[in-house]
């Protein structure tokens, strides 16, 4: 007795759920070629999505939660079959991924100091202390200037 194996198909709609991404984004990834050309029902036209398909989904889902840009999950999803040296180029995209995280999270912690200290410029102002308020600007120069640099940066796409 020989035992067969049987492929389960999902929709798009099943697909969606499992991997967490959008219909629309799964389209779009598949017509850009993050995700490999997806089988169709013959009968209906629809997508028709293997348990092969989901586990890249997953991958796929994991890579843009991290915020990883598109052509590095491509060439990610691409090394994963090509031994040492794929997984070499894997850990070199994960690196600079880190970098990027790592960058966002110093944005963010100079975000989250100017909005500090410019509760405190306030509190001192509905205080009636506009020495202390005055200060607080000269004394926290650098982080508006820091801010400032990261809104330039954001607008010509740093």
């Amino acid at each position: 007795m020989s035992t067969s194996t049987t492929t389960t198909w999902h929709t798009i709609r099943e697909a969606s759920l499992i991997s967490g991404l959008p219909e629309s984004t799964l389209r779009y990834y598949e017509q850009i070629g993050i995700i490999d050309p997806i089988a169709r029902d013959p009968s209906s036209g629809h997508r028709a999505y293997s348990d092969a398909d989901l586990e890249a989904l997953s991958t796929i889902s994991c890579l843009a939660a991290t915020g990883m840009p598109l052509e590095a999950m491509r060439a990610y999803l691409k090394n994963r079959f090509d031994g040492p040296e794929g997984a070499r180029r894997q850990m070199e995209l994960l690196d600079a991924q880190a970098l990027r995280l790592a960058a966002k999270a110093e944005s963010i912690r100079m975000q989250q100091a100017y909005v500090s200290f410019k509760t405190l410029y306030w509190r001192a102002i509905a205080e009636g202390r506009e020495r202390d308020a005055e200060q607080l600007l000269e004394d926290n120069r650098d982080i508006v200037e820091k801010v400032k640099r990261l809104q330039v940066g954001s607008k010509d796409g740093q």
